[in-house]
């Protein structure tokens, strides 16, 4: 994994692209700590620079960027490219021949023939930027399911790029100005939803788009472009126990392609389903016996020790466990918030053991993230099935039902999110948005300092089969805009790189083609997967109840965190104080202190990181 930034100018002179580009290259070297790059163009319109994490080829015939053996095609990419052997192969067919054994090099050759047609055929993640420099034209292009990230900022006559928001804040072509859209879809979701970013002036290429960039007179011509639809399932399968069979190989295709690595590699082991069947997999179609990793906690409430030591003793793996503290946590604390790119409320866990992994000798980790997304296991999947006769209830009723039973909730979040959700129009879109949110609409509304014309919408769906629609919003909010990015910004805070199987084009359009009746049973927890890899598995896993991985925050924001917000949220040097309600924000902490099982940790752990990320990023509103 690497680091990638770039930027290009309308009228070479005006401003010296390697000044911009520098600075940003210096802020992501923790993103790749192995080697360094910086490519101008002549007549110096154009610089882009990389910072490398060696994954494949660790010969400097991997050194970026990388051009084509003529110098028209200049690349900087980040990421991984899993069917790179083939499409050489392919090419190797067509005539073309290889200076290196990178996967870098087939994304190149395929663009100088096919330009961004060639996006089509790549299955991985990633983040690259190509400068052809007979047509003075760059391209951004992102992968179809936003596992690795790219922001970059358009003015008139300059647009520039990176791997991380911070990146981009080094160059000073923006200033470090609180995005109040960004903000208001933070305290709506605690992380922001792309295409928006905390900062004023800075957008996320969504995933599964390209932007193309080039001179239009005097100035710059910004194109974005959607070529593929990422969530378009393949036709389905009507045979249940031919489903199945498939899946198993897909599955085992996906993970045997995700372990291809010249450097040491590991696996994430919470001891649930979805990291339990990905050491599975990996142990059928591994070479070696995988070394595992698992964060393990004294609070026997929140910790999966003994299912995780169950897995590793089932598959002979090399386990260790990494047991976090409160007293650990406070004081790996500050560092885990500097790596944070974008301020979240969650990551904190990714966090400990990227760091405990690659402490290890790990370079590589796979990860069973987007399991849940896919096999229907978050309570939005429930509440969804749940809901499906209320929506035969007149309106007005469940109005009338809604706004009493409001009245008796005595502060409890979970109970107005159900009324909440027994008000709405029923649909997954609601479901979705009412079970994921941090704060309520009103309750913005009632925080801001200065009112945003951004709504914050509950919206309705058109199609039939709910559960999966339920899955396309976990997919493209949750998973993309939290778990991918928190995982992006935690591990390369380390110089790791975490590959997620599950989140692969055929794993995800397969199981999005079947029936989302198959997904949900009311005798197991993610029946379809288990069906697949089932077999593989000790009961004992899979009977259990979900836990999910989570530290014991609650507990701990009660203790000896309870200062620390204390500093952060009430006293005088409150960064967010012009923006945010301080009266406000007083009782959301106040609140959570008198009665921490109706009002979530969440709510003031977010607060609190959001104001220590404006803090030690400069940004201000």
């Amino acid at each position: 994994m690497c680091g990638i930034a770039g930027f290009i100018v309308a009228e070479p002179g005006r401003l010296d692209p390697r000044s911009v580009v520098e600075p940003m290259e210096m802020r992501l070297t923790h993103r790749g700590p192995d080697d360094r790059g910086f490519f101008a163009s002549n007549p110096g319109r154009c610089a882009l620079a990389h910072t490398r994490l060696s994954i494949l080829d660790l010969s400097p015939a991997g050194h970026q960027p990388m051009s084509t053996p003529d110098g028209r095609y200049w690349i900087v990419f980040n990421g991984e490219i899993y069917n790179y052997r083939q499409l050489r192969r392919e090419l190797e067919l067509a005539g073309e021949t290889f200076a290196s054994q990178t996967d870098t090099e087939v994304i190149l050759r395929l663009y100088a023939r096919h330009g961004a047609g060639c996006l089509d055929r790549l299955r991985g993640m990633f983040g690259f930027s190509i400068w052809d420099n007979q047509r003075q034209q760059l391209v951004l292009a992102r992968d179809p399911f936003g596992i690795k990230p790219i922001y970059y900022h358009v003015a008139k006559n300059s647009f520039a790029f990176a791997s991380e928001v911070r990146a981009l804040l080094a160059s000073r072509m923006l200033p470090g100005k609180l995005s109040l859209d960004g903000l208001v879809s933070y305290l709506q979701f605690g992380s922001v939803q792309d295409p928006l970013t905390i900062v004023d002036g800075m957008r996320s290429l969504l995933p599964g788009h390209y932007l193309v960039v080039e001179r239009e007179e005097d100035a710059l011509r910004v194109k974005e472009v959607s070529y593929a639809n990422r969530l378009n399932p393949v036709p389905l399968i009507s045979d249940r126990r031919e489903a199945v069979a498939v899946l198993r190989q897909i599955l085992e295709e996906s993970v045997r392609l995700h372990l291809i690595s010249d450097v040491p590699l590991g696996a994430f082991l919470s001891g649930g389903i979805d990291s339990s069947a990905l050491v599975a997999l990996m142990s059928r179609v591994a070479d070696e016996k995988p070394k595992t990793f698992s964060v393990v906690f004294a609070e026997n409430g929140f910790s999966e020790a003994m299912p995780a030591r169950l897995v590793a003793k089932t598959f002979g793996t090399e386990h260790r466990e990494i047991l976090l503290s409160e007293e650990n946590l406070l004081r790996l604390l500050p560092s885990a918030l500097e790596a944070m790119d974008q301020p979240t409320m969650d990551g904190i866990n990714t966090y400990v053991i990227a760091k405990a992994v690659k402490e290890a000798g790990i370079t590589v980790a796979l990860s069973g993230l987007g399991g849940d997304e896919l096999f229907a296991g978050y309570p939005s999947f429930r509440r969804m099935w749940q809901l499906r006769k209320m929506a035969l209830l007149p309106q007005p009723l469940r109005r009338s039902a809604s706004a009493f039973g409001r009245a008796l909730s005595n502060g409890s979040v979970r109970r107005r999110k159900f009324w909440d959700l027994v008000e709405s129009d029923c649909s997954p879109s609601a479901v979705y948005s009412i079970s994921r949110e941090l704060f309520a609409p009103a309750e913005i509304h009632a925080l801001l300092r200065q009112k945003s014309h951004r709504s914050v919408r509950r919206g309705c769906d058109g199609k039939t089969d709910i559960i999966n629609e339920i899955s396309t919003h976990e997919l493209r909010g949750y998973m993309a805009n939290t778990l991918l990015r928190d995982t992006d910004q935690m591990s390369m805070a380390h110089a790791l790189e975490v590959r997620v199987p599950f989140v692969d084009p055929r794993v995800v359009l397969n199981v999005l083609g079947l029936p989302g009746a198959w997904k949900m049973d009311s005798r197991r927890p993610k029946p379809l997967l288990l069906d697949a890899v089932g077999d593989l598995l000790p009961e004992e896993v899979w009977r259990r109840r979900k836990m999910g991985f989570t530290l014991p925050f609650e507990r701990w924001l009660g203790s000896g965190l309870k200062a620390e917000l204390d500093r952060d949220l009430l006293g005088k040097d409150v960064l967010i104080g012009p923006v945010l309600s301080s009266d406000y924000v007083r009782s959301v902490w106040d609140a959570f202190k008198r009665n921490p099982r109706q009002v979530p940790w969440s709510r003031p752990w977010a607060l609190y990181v959001l104001n220590r990320w404006c803090s030690a990023n400069n940004v201000a509103f």
